[in-house]
């Protein structure tokens, strides 16, 4: 399984990523969030959701914590 079928090209997507009992939701480049999904896929160490909402609704959310990490190979 890859992520090229359900991520957009460019642009912001909306990561949903629930640890235990605790949901976290953030804003990431579709890059950080390919990366992150790729390794995540590796070791599944939490759940990850890819929210489809426009872009008003993700102005209010935090960006994806050391987002700057994923966004190399």
């Amino acid at each position: 399984m890859t992520t090229e079928g359900w991520l957009p090209h460019v642009g912001d997507v909306h990561l949903r990523i629930w640890l235990a009992d605790a949901v976290f939701n953030y804003v990431a480049t579709v890059a950080a969030a390919r990366n992150m999904i790729n390794d995540w896929m590796q070791n599944c160490w939490c759940t990850i959701e890819l929210i489809n909402d426009t872009s008003e609704d993700r102005r209010s959310l935090p960006r994806l914590p050391c987002e700057r990490l994923f966004l190399g190979p």
